[in-house]
């Protein structure tokens, strides 16, 4: 007989990793959610839709129940997995197929492939149940691709084209059949996500994203979601036509919603009620990424210090910040509206130097005089549906208070509110296992006043799937990674944009 030891020393608490630790992020979250439905910040390929699209569409063909579909999603994901690894450059900028690093680290050998899809466990290319479906599922519902009926898959309300079917048969034969591909093969490698000619799913993809059949777009004929999606594409066209000389997708669509005359004054983008929605979204995004990147240097410093109580953390910060008064540390910060009363990127202009501490505080601050110059649509999505803990709001109250204090006791107090908000969200998210243990889903922790850290918080902000939007827009044929031209012919017909 093994004796472990008394059952009173079994863990009853279990520490994981939380995500958003500090849930500074639900408004930007939910404001995007509602600005671009359709695309996730993992949903990378546009060829993806489509395999789903004809799996749907087969799945209601032949009948197929829960069971028998996550079957053949797995085994067709394999499928691209392999066909990718065959005929994609994995230095291309579109990258390779999901799951191709498992494949190539799982190493079945050739004509076995699916047997890493029916496998689980470490034998398997996904822990997951059902894949990377799992990563297209919502937004191909938001598209109306693809619906699921008592857990199996069906098409949407935009039925398949016979041409995308016809496209995927030999894979998704292949996949019924379970017994591996057959590599190289015309057929399978038009499915390859660099194929340089126009495949049939391009168009139907093309149409259902910009809300369009026969190339016009009857409004009357869409959900919302459609005709919202639809309008974040154009807007993403047209600031991509106004700011060629942009770095990156996220820069040029800033230019053109957030900053300047051009949300005034460019016709199309006026005429778009979602830019002004979109501008709020930008702006409130800087304060979100102060926070998460405060927060990450603080639990950074918990994980170096010996012996880090909430005095050793005060001390910390208000070391790195500036002395002198609030207000005069924000006298010194570039203003937020030009002359016209237009804003201008303060934001940008603080994070081009980095100064870490001192920008995150610059930056919460920058947020909260925002809340004097914007207005209408622009200023309820930059505050969100309702007050929060540490919203822009929350800063500008802190803003008032400590004007003729230290910038240092403002410091003091910002740490004070993160400990306290990151302990409501961790209880906030307890769950308690069938087992009867506790999972606490919180990498800071706090024991007999002293703080530690099992690892170290990831510092980066939330993307706005503008990114994703854009490269899907690229793979259809609406836009081009072109700045000389950012927008293809199709594109201007399809989303109504001036050349």
């Amino acid at each position: 007989m093994l004796v472990e030891g008394p059952d009173w020393c079994e863990p009853g608490l279990l520490a994981r990793a939380g995500r958003y630790p500090l849930a500074v992020e639900a408004p930007v979250m939910a404001a995007v959610d509602m600005l671009v439905p359709g695309v996730s910040t993992v949903t990378r390929y546009a060829r993806y839709y489509s395999l789903y699209w004809a799996l749907a569409a087969h799945a209601e063909d032949v009948g197929l129940d829960r069971d028998a579909c996550r079957r053949l999603i797995r085994r067709a994901e394999v499928g691209m997995a392999r066909i990718s690894q065959a005929y994609d450059e994995s230095d291309h900028p579109l990258g390779l197929a999901h799951g191709v690093d498992a494949l190539a680290r799982l190493g079945p050998d050739a004509g076995a492939e699916f047997s890493v899809a029916d496998a689980t466990g470490s034998r398997s290319y996904s822990p997951r149940a059902w894949g990377f479906w799992s990563q297209y599922n919502g937004p191909s519902g938001a598209l109306g691709t693809v619906t699921m009926d008592g857990g199996a898959l069906r098409p949407g309300r935009h039925p398949c084209p016979l041409r995308i079917t016809e496209m995927y048969a030999p894979l998704i034969a292949a996949a019924e059949r379970g017994a591996g591909l057959s590599l190289p093969s015309a057929a399978l490698g038009r499915l390859s996500l660099q194929q340089d000619e126009d495949t049939p799913d391009l168009e139907p993809l093309g149409g259902v994203l910009s809300a369009t059949v026969g190339g016009r777009h009857d409004p009357e004929a869409w959900t919302g979601d459609d005709r919202t999606r639809r309008a974040t594409l154009r807007i993403l066209a047209r600031s991509w036509q106004l700011n060629p000389d942009a770095d990156t997708w996220m820069a040029a669509f800033a230019a053109g919603v957030a900053y300047g005359s051009a949300a005034r004054e460019d016709p199309l983008l006026a005429g778009e009620e979602r830019t002004a929605a979109w501008r709020g979204v930008v702006l409130r995004h800087h304060s979100v990424g102060a926070w998460r990147h405060l927060w990450a240097a603080l639990v950074n410093e918990v994980r170096d210090a010996e012996n880090a109580s909430r005095g050793h953390l005060h001390e910390w910060i208000a070391g790195q910040l500036p002395s002198g008064a609030v207000a005069h540390f924000e006298a010194g910060l570039p203003s937020v509206v030009d002359g016209h009363g237009d804003p201008v990127p303060a934001e940008d202009a603080l994070l081009d130097d980095d100064a870490g501490v001192v920008t995150d505080v610059a930056l919460l601050l920058l947020g909260a005089r925002r809340l004097d110059s914007l207005t209408g649509l622009t200023l309820r999505t930059f505050k969100g549906r309702r007050p929060t803990y540490l919203d822009p709001t929350w800063v500008a109250q802190l803003r008032r208070e400590f004007a003729q204090r230290p910038v240092a006791e403002l410091g003091r107090r910002l740490v004070d509110d993160m400990l306290a908000q990151s302990r409501r969200v961790a209880l906030r998210k307890v769950v308690i296992n069938s087992d009867g243990t506790i999972s606490l889903f919180s990498r800071l922790h706090e024991r007999n006043g002293l703080y530690f850290a099992d690892s170290s918080e990831g510092s980066g902000n939330i993307g706005l799937r503008v990114h994703q939007l854009a490269e899907i827009a690229v793979q259809v044929g609406l836009l081009t990674p072109d700045p000389e031209e950012p927008v293809t012919p199709l594109g201007r017909q399809l989303l109504e944009v001036p050349a």
